[in-house]
């Protein structure tokens, strides 16, 4: 189980790009292991071998006839049922479908954001109503396996669905029979991602405790890499910090007996969850279903076995809480709950992260596209780093002119053991020469170090950010989240940090810069398939750099390598 980063493959290609850049200057390849700590342990479950297995509710497009119940037994109850049928409602964000069979939800399209056909986006994994093992939202898990299947499978009795319903609206299911009774309201507002849900269920007259299921899955069914719905996870907020289960966390089933603050399924991009009002949740269990797609399914996932999620929320018999089915946006998920925020996960550099998100907004709120933003902000990023590159110039010219001084103690001692103790008057004379010309070893390594961070929080702030889903640029990219289709900013990106290789003051002996020009093609490489926002900041960062490298160069003429090499020249 992993509490934060789903370490997408993406990013960890990314990351072995820069290390292998900073293993080639530095030397060190212990660095390595200090960019990939160990993963945490997963905390502690308790197993309840007392729950009973859970068999989710089912629907059908027919409902399942109860059984009939003798005269005397209904003598003393009035049953009440209702008729198989799906009813649509809609407010400024949402729009639902509520099946009466199970009293469940059907469907969940956010209206704001579109899929690849143009029509609202499906939040739900939508799988046929033949599928008779699928539990759909809101559907009951109960002690009695004979009371669940009944709760489930039975049509109930609706109202507040008169017509068109238009929002604000209230839902009342309704199901009563001789053992049980369950009543579901549902209340829709007219605009927001949140439902307001109570519930209650009656056992033989009394009230009994029950689970709800949230899932199983969110959004699309399927594995596809251009998905909104990239690291689905089982989440839950509990003692200040939000915990996921990823599909290969879970084996079997986990029971955890905690009360956290809402539980539900997570994504990418979108999430739904369930917020405790009261009394509260009273415990979890997290499971892993296997879904094989049968004859109904699309064609690409016939024969198919689908991993899928699902969170079961134990409550008690009359229960009030909120459902929220939306998007990770900050400020949607702050006016719900500020916790929901946390949901955003901004990884291990989210103290820059969030100026970086801050300012970008800022920006687009005058620029209006996110594409020019992004290089704006890139631009101002080059700026507020430029005595940091101006240090690093520097510095790395004056090891370039002592080069061959340094080299020249270096074969002195180069047939010496490395146990010889005359090897530490080699390292005395080394940094005598560093003394002398005042040439600190590690300034043009350092700088880099520097902009690693902001790096790394400019890849997390766009993978994170829902801002940039749909976002268009100029002409063939019309989503800065998802990869260039025709791949020309990768591209002309290795081609830019080839050409900045060339014009930059170089330490390195020729052995390891021919090594250094395989880097622009690594980097091309990874850069494939990121998204198009992060190449067009790689871009525009090598761009910029060597436009303040070029500014450098004509006010410090020393610093230009050519110009160097002919004074030598005309020396010698």
């Amino acid at each position: 189980m992993k509490t934060g980063d789903p370490e997408p493959s993406m990013e960890k290609r990314l990351l072995l790009a820069v290390l292998l850049s900073m293993a080639v200057l530095l030397a060190m390849p212990y660095l390595l292991e200090g960019f990939f700590p160990p993963p945490s342990q997963p905390p502690t479950t308790m197993e309840t071998e007392s729950t009973p297995p859970v068999e989710p509710g089912v629907e059908q497009a027919e409902p399942e006839p109860v059984q009939p119940l003798a005269e005397e037994e209904t003598a003393s109850v009035d049953v009440i049922q209702g008729e198989a049928q799906t009813v649509q409602i809609e407010n400024s964000e949402l729009r639902l479908v509520f099946d009466t069979t199970g009293a469940v939800l059907r469907s969940a399209r956010l209206k704001n954001y579109l899929d690849a056909d143009g029509e609202p986006l499906q939040l739900l994994p939508q799988i046929t109503p033949d599928e008779e093992d699928y539990p759909r939202p809101l559907s009951l898990v109960l002690g009695d396996r004979e009371l669940q299947a009944r709760a489930n499978r039975v049509a109930y009795a609706l109202e507040g669905a008169e017509g068109a319903p238009a929002t604000p609206a209230e839902l009342v299911f309704r199901y009563r029979d001789q053992d049980l009774e369950v009543i579901k309201r549902v209340h829709i507002s007219e605009e927001g991602y949140t439902l307001n849900v109570s519930l209650e269920v009656l056992i033989g007259g009394r009230e009994s405790d029950f689970g709800v299921v949230m899932g199983t899955g969110i959004g699309d069914l399927g594995d596809s890499s251009q998905t909104d719905f990239l690291y689905p996870a089982a989440a839950y907020y509990s003692n200040g910090s939000v915990t996921r289960y990823y599909e290969d966390d879970l084996e079997g089933d986990v029971q955890l007996n905690i009360s956290p603050r809402w539980a539900g399924i997570d994504s990418q991009y979108f999430t739904y969850v369930l917020l405790s009002a009261e009394p509260g949740i009273e415990n979890l269990r997290l499971e892993r279903e296997t879904w094989a797609a049968g004859k109904e399914a699309p064609e690409e996932l016939r024969d198919r076995e689908i991993p899928l999620l699902k969170v079961i929320v134990g409550l008690e018999g009359r229960s009030r809480f909120d459902v929220f089915l939306g998007p990770k946006k900050s400020e949607v998920l702050q006016a719900v709950d500020p916790t929901l925020e946390s949901l955003i996960d901004y990884g291990w550099f989210e103290i820059l992260v969030r100026p970086l998100l801050a300012s970008l907004k800022f920006l687009n709120q005058y620029i209006q596209n996110y594409g020019w933003s992004i290089i704006v902000l890139t631009f101002l990023i080059n700026l507020v780093l430029f005595p940091i590159r101006y240090k690093q110039m520097t510095s790395m010219q004056r090891m370039s002119e002592i080069q061959p001084k340094l080299r020249s103690i270096q074969d002195k001692y180069k047939r010496m053991k490395r146990d010889d103790p005359r090897r530490q008057q080699m390292n005395a004379e080394v940094m005598a020469l560093y003394k002398e010309h005042g040439v600190n070893p590690l300034g043009g390594c350092l700088p880099l170090l520097v902009q690693m961070p902001i790096l790394f929080a400019f890849y997390r702030m766009l993978v994170s950010s829902i801002e940039l889903r749909g976002a268009p640029f100029i002409l063939w990219i019309q989503d800065l989240s998802k990869p260039d289709p025709f791949y020309v900013t990768p591209i002309v990106m290795g081609a830019s940090m080839l050409v900045q290789q060339n014009i930059t003051p170089s330490t390195v002996d020729p052995a390891q810069k021919r090594i250094m020009m395989f880097l622009p093609v690594i980097f091309t490489f990874f850069f494939l398939n990121v998204s198009s926002g992060l190449a067009l900041y790689f871009l525009f960062s090598n761009v910029f750099a060597m436009m303040f490298q070029f500014l450098l160069q004509r006010l410090k003429p020393g610093l230009a390598k050519g110009k160097q090499s002919k004074k030598r020249s005309k020396k010698k």
